[in-house]
């Protein structure tokens, strides 16, 4: 694991800073509920929003905002948490191989006694650890931070759990997608923007499928939908949100691997 740990060395002062954002956002979530907590107001506008724009966020009408588990999915797990995470697992999949390849450093690399799948492996798994260490201090620091502003008051440790590796999973699907069309091509615009496209447009397609009955079943092939379906903190685990995407990052990891095995390197 020589190639992998020298990634996250190379990464650590961003996964340190990283990590700090994330605590700081979530302490500034949690100390605004107590003053919301309660208010009647706030779920009558959530009520009268529509329907798309409630499906972007995963709030459900039957879960109040003013509730520990409305509150939290409408801050936190419903927008920015899932956003922040998958823009730094994308970054870490369009420099893990493409951007190296760019840089010129993935032809050194190579030209110690090192073969291209030991290289392609354990940079990809040193990105999944990066992915799931960030999201790991997520969790722990909304254990921590929340308890003495009761914004988990009621939630299940079941339903974090499952909320959380459902954010986990969004995230891992992105970064893979940009990993994977990095290895593929080499070219890290390329990467980048092949994961962005799917992140925006799932991300607005979640919402808008729902407009209309004939076109809704459609929602059930956007990775937003299986993440944001359903309220997994007052509604239990939803499978489909975590074994999906590690099911396609599994597959696009081995198709990216394919192709970097049979291409000449630039």
């Amino acid at each position: 694991m020589i190639v992998g740990a020298r990634l996250i060395r190379d990464h650590r002062r961003s996964l340190l800073w990283w990590s700090v954002g994330v605590v700081a956002l979530v302490l500034f979530t949690v100390s605004l509920f107590p003053s919301l907590k309660g208010e009647e107001a706030l779920d009558e506008v959530i009520a009268q929003m529509p329907e798309a724009l409630r499906a972007m966020f995963g709030l459900d009408t039957a879960i109040p905002l003013t509730s520990p588990a409305g509150y939290l999915q409408g801050r936190l797990f419903g927008s920015l948490l899932p956003l922040l995470l998958i823009v730094f697992a994308v970054g870490l999949g369009t420099r893990a191989i493409a951007g190296s390849e760019e840089q010129g450093t993935l032809e050194l690399l190579l030209s110690n006694p090192v073969t291209r799948r030991t290289v392609v492996g354990e940079r990809y798994l040193a990105m999944v650890a990066m992915i799931t260490g960030l999201t790991a201090v997520f969790a722990l620091s909304l254990v921590l931070l929340a308890v003495p502003f009761g914004a988990l008051d009621g939630v299940p440790l079941s339903g974090l759990a499952g909320a959380t590796a459902g954010v986990f999973g969004i995230a891992l699907l992105h970064g893979t997608i940009a990993f994977g069309v990095g290895a593929a091509t080499g070219r890290r615009a390329l990467a980048l923007s092949s994961a962005t496209v799917v992140a925006v447009a799932g991300y607005l397609a979640q919402g808008l499928l729902g407009l209309s009955d004939a076109i809704r079943p459609l929602r059930f092939v956007v990775p937003w939908h299986w993440y944001l379906g359903r309220n997994m903190l007052a509604q239990g685990v939803a499978p489909d949100a975590i074994i999906v995407p590690i099911v396609l990052s599994t597959a696009i990891f081995a198709a990216g691997v394919t192709a970097f095995l049979r291409r000449d390197l630039r």
